[in-house]
This record gives C-alpha cells, structure tokens and sequence, in this order.
C-alpha cells in the first residue's frame, strides 16, 4: 500500500480506538463530558486527527499545513496508531488505584469566610489591573494596546510577569462566581457578570481565540458543576455555536487600528468581503489544529535515527522557565522554538514558533516508550485531580481550580510539559492561591462550604 493508504488505515483505527473508549468512559463508567478524561479524548482527536485526514484527502501544502509534509508524511500512519494507544494508557491510568489513592492523599482546601473571599477576589483584580497598566503604559495605555489588535501578542513577548493580569481576570472571575455558589446573593452574579464582559473586550479586540476558549471551557466546567447543571444538547448547541464564530474572528481579526471605530469598520467591512469565500472550518482544515501533531511523525523520522534522544532533559530543565526571561535571559529556547530552528532553519523570532505536540516530547526523550510514559502519568494526575475535585467539591475554591486545570488542558496537549507546569502556576494557580490567602488573612477560615443542594452532573 501507498503511504496515503497507511494513512486512511490508522485513522480507521484511530476512530474505532476513540469510539470503544467513548463507549466505556460514558456507558459502562458514567463519566460526564466536563470531566478531564471526556475533554482528554476531545481535545487529542481535534489536534491529531485533522493533519492525517488532510492528507488522505489531498497533499497540496496550504495555510499552516507544513511545507516539508512529504519529508514526513510516510511516519503519518504510526504516529496516528501510536497516539491510539496513548488514549488507551491514559483512560486505563485515569480510572486506576494509583490515581484514586494519589487524589485522596492531595489536601483539601480549608473554608474561607465570606468577607475574606471577597477581599482576596477584589485583591486580585486590584493586581490585575495594575499589571495590565505597566504592560500597556509604555504604549499609550489600555486603549492604544487593544487597538494592536491581533500585533498585541508582540508586545506581551519577554514581559509574561505583566501579561499575566489578563488571564488573572478570568480567575477573580470564575472566583466571583464561586462567591455567588456560596452567598447566592446578586450582586456577587452582577460583579461576575461584568468581569466576564471585561474579559470578552479584552480577547474579542486583541483576537486572542485561545483565551477565549480558555475561558469559555473553564466557565461551562464551573457552571455546570457549581451553580446549576447544564443539558447536552444546550452544551452542544452552544459548543457548535462558539466554535464557528471563533473560525469567523479568525478570518476577520486585523491589527494596528487608528480608532475604536476604525475596529468596527474594518471588522464589517471583513465581514461583508469574507463572507461568501471564508471556510467556516478552515481550524480543521488548514489552520492551527494542523500544526501541533507534525512535530510527532518529525519525532519518529529522526530521533534514533539522525538524533539521540534526550532521555529526560526536556522534563528536567521544565522547573527553570518559572524563572523570569528577564532574570534568566540564557534559558534554553522553549521545545516550540527549538523546532523551529531544527526543522525550519534560522531566522524566526522568539514569539515564533510551532505548536509542540505534548506526546511528541515523550518520543524526543524516550521514543515509543516515552510515548506511553507520558500518557500515563497524564492519566494518573488529571484522575488523581477529578478524585480531589469530588473530595472537596463544596468548598470554595475547589471547583475553581478543578475548572481552570481542566480548561487549560489543551494548550498543554498543544504543547510541551513547560506549558503543563508554568502555564497552569502563572495563569491560574498562583491567582487562586492569592484569592486564599488574602482570604484566610482578612476573614480567618470559617465555614463558606455550600449548603444549598446541588444537582449531581
């Protein structure tokens, strides 16, 4: 058979490996879709399948779909059927002993009193702000920022311990809706309500499509498990609804707009021109879900072949990028901008890089087995996460966290293991630990556990 029937075969396999774990993770262990192993299984398809089902179909190099496609299109159909099996290691991990005892091991968070929540929420939000003025001030302030548009992403490079104030907000948040989960008083809801309408400007102007999934993803986990439960068919409705219109502002985003009015202009006037000729699907397509798993058959072609493998140096030096760039500015480039050198030559920036596929550093470091090693440990700590989440689930600041790991996960399958432990402590732990312990600061640890009834997802 020819490269692109190999090809068709493993994503044959691929889909009868997704569809028997979807029968077992929902019929036979009753798990719901907003639990870690639902969105594992989702999120792993969305980024593995597209790149192999493109190429089944046609092998024209367009959009993002990488130039050197035909260097590394015959290592397509194993790497497919090997992050088969990864799905298999991760589910069976996932539901093991070793995660139940690990999730029951991990403390619970103690009861925060109601006025010490709200000072630590609107602590939160006091620093947030603040560090979004020092990121913006050099620029011409807040408005002169979103008006870069989609260029905004430039101006956040190398200054992360200020760009940190944007995805702080959607913590304080996601926190005042954990207030409301408690206090069940409105004005609570309102706050909350006009933070996430702060936070939507924000992403909507500057096109920042991954937050904007963040915060949706993080928000419907929340919802659902806190406040009230909410339907599959509303989920999937509202899931299509959001991802076409996130296709739609990936056609339509610009840059370096004059006026807020400029913004609008632009933005229609894309519209109106676009509307006839823009794929809807274009993410599938030719667009950033094509990215993430080249890096795998890459892997494949040449570690222990025209490379050694790294035998656990990437997983090791992980700890070094919580330092600053600032402070530490001769940190090993980031496994994204390695590859970039490697595969794609010199000349790129250091905002400039391709997504890495999180098995693919198992394979740089360890081959096939590093594969499997890596899908397992990722099924042992996010089961080992659900079983704490149950444990402590009426406590304030539980579900919050459970809902913002959760959420970030598939900017960690997207990426590599840097993204799985400084991304989650930058962006939401280390706010949610502030929000605690202003909280035990200002308001001691009185009972906020929730004793309103809850339905049971």
């Amino acid at each position: 058979m020819d490269t692109q029937s190999w090809t068709l075969l493993a994503v044959v396999f691929y889909l009868c490996v997704l569809a028997l774990l979807s029968l077992y993770i929902f019929a036979s262990r009753r798990s719901s879709v907003f639990e870690p192993v639902s969105l594992f299984l989702f999120f792993v398809t969305l980024f593995a399948l597209p790149l192999p089902v493109r190429y089944c179909l046609t092998t024209e190099i367009e959009g993002n779909v990488s130039p050197y496609l035909p260097e590394f299109a015959p290592y397509l159909a194993f790497s497919l059927g090997l992050t088969a099996i990864a799905l298999v290691i991760f589910v069976l991990t996932y539901y093991s002993r070793w995660a139940h005892k690990l999730g029951d091991r991990i403390p619970l968070l103690r009861d925060r009193s109601v006025r010490g929540t709200g000072v630590g929420i609107w602590t939160l939000v006091g620093l947030s702000a603040l560090l979004i003025y020092l990121l913006t001030e050099p620029l011409g302030g807040v408005i002169a920022f979103l008006l870069l548009g989609y260029n905004s992403s430039a101006e956040t490079f190398g200054r992360g311990y200020f760009a940190v104030g944007f995805p702080w907000l959607v913590v304080a948040m996601l926190a005042m809706f954990d207030r409301f989960a408690v206090t069940r008083c409105w004005s609570d809801f309102g706050w909350g309500m006009a933070l996430l309408l702060i936070n939507l400007a924000f992403f909507v102007m500057t096109g920042n499509r991954s937050m904007i999934l963040y915060l949706a993803v993080a928000l419907a986990i929340f919802f659902h498990l806190r406040i009230r439960r909410i339907t599959l068919p509303i989920l999937l409705t509202v899931a299509l609804a959001g991802f076409l219109a996130l296709n739609v502002m990936g056609s339509l985003r610009g840059s370096n707009y004059e006026s807020l009015d400029e913004f609008n202009a632009k933005t229609f006037a894309s519209s109106d021109a676009g509307q006839d000729k823009e794929n809807l699907f274009y993410t599938l397509t030719i667009g950033e879900f094509v990215v993430p798993f080249e890096t795998l058959p890459q892997m494949v072609r040449t570690i222990g072949v025209t490379e050694m493998p790294w035998f656990g140096v990437s997983f090791l030096r992980a700890p070094v990028y919580m330092i600053p760039s600032f402070i530490l500015p001769d940190r090993p480039l980031p496994l994204s901008n390695w590859y970039m050198e490697k595969f794609y030559g010199g000349g790129f920036g250091l905002n400039e890089g391709r997504q890495f596929f999180f098995l693919s550093e198992g394979y740089l470091n360890f081959g096939p087995l590093g594969v499997l090693l890596v899908a397992a440990v990722w099924g042992i700590g996010w089961g080992a996460l659900h079983r704490w989440m149950q444990r402590g689930r009426e406590r304030f600041g539980t579900v919050l966290i459970y809902s913002l790991l959760t959420a970030f996960m598939f900017r960690c399958i997207a990426g590599d293991v840097v993204s799985l432990i400084v991304g989650t402590t930058q962006q939401s732990l280390a706010a949610v630990w502030l929000i605690l312990v202003v909280a035990y600061v200002f308001g001691g640890c009185r009972n906020t556990s929730t004793v309103a009834h809850r339905t049971q997802p």
